[in-house]
């Protein structure tokens, strides 16, 4: 006997029902709690631990910069130039007060003027460029970690920040000479720019 279309629905297995599945109050509760400790340990992680890690290595490069400064040529060269500039000091120690005392500003700009051309005169006679180049260019790596954020700044502008602003100010003249040489090949623009980056942010 042939069976039609109904006939085979008919005679067909029915399906199996479905068990609601109920979970036990405590059950629902345990899964929240340890879905929301494991949002808790991933917001941890990224907000808290991250971060101090990230931290403690900005501390870690800045502080391996600050001892390959004291450790290195830079520093004896900054020691020796110290010594070296001890005559240029002596000799504008008038002109320096008269800078302090002068009120009028055209005056005052002259003054200066005239002491920074000693100093030029003072590092060529002396044959101190070489140095003072070599310590300038000391402090391009200093402004490049902080520049991508590599250092902690506190731990540089604790280490060298009095430096940088006794340097800057006492060799921009030289530096800016650098800069306007009249010369292609004694001429650098970016001469001292790590060095002045540094002195306007430890302004601040």
């Amino acid at each position: 006997m042939t069976l039609g279309p109904t006939d085979i629905r008919s005679t067909a297995p029915a399906a199996p029902r479905r068990r609601a599945v109920k979970l036990h109050p405590a059950t629902v509760f345990g899964i929240g709690v340890f879905a929301l400790a494991g949002w808790g340990v991933a917001i941890w992680e990224r907000f808290v631990e991250l971060p101090q890690a990230t931290n403690a290595q900005r501390v870690s490069v800045a502080l391996k910069l600050v001892d390959r400064f004291s450790d290195g040529e830079a520093q004896r060269a900054y020691v020796k130039l110290s010594d070296d500039l001890k005559p240029w000091w002596d000799m504008i120690q008038d002109q320096q007060r008269k800078i302090m005392a002068a009120t009028v500003e055209s005056e005052r700009e002259a003054l200066i003027a005239s002491r920074d051309e000693l100093l030029l005169a003072f590092i060529r006679d002396h044959n101190l460029a070489a140095p003072i180049d070599q310590l300038v260019d000391s402090f391009e790596p200093f402004d490049r970690c902080l520049t991508v954020q590599a250092c902690d700044e506190d731990v540089i502008r604790r280490s060298i920040s009095i430096d940088v602003k006794r340097l800057y100010r006492t060799f921009k003249p030289y530096i800016q000479a650098r800069r306007d040489a009249p010369k292609p090949e004694e001429r650098d623009k970016d001469f001292g720019k790590g060095l002045e980056s540094l002195f306007f942010r430890f302004l601040s």
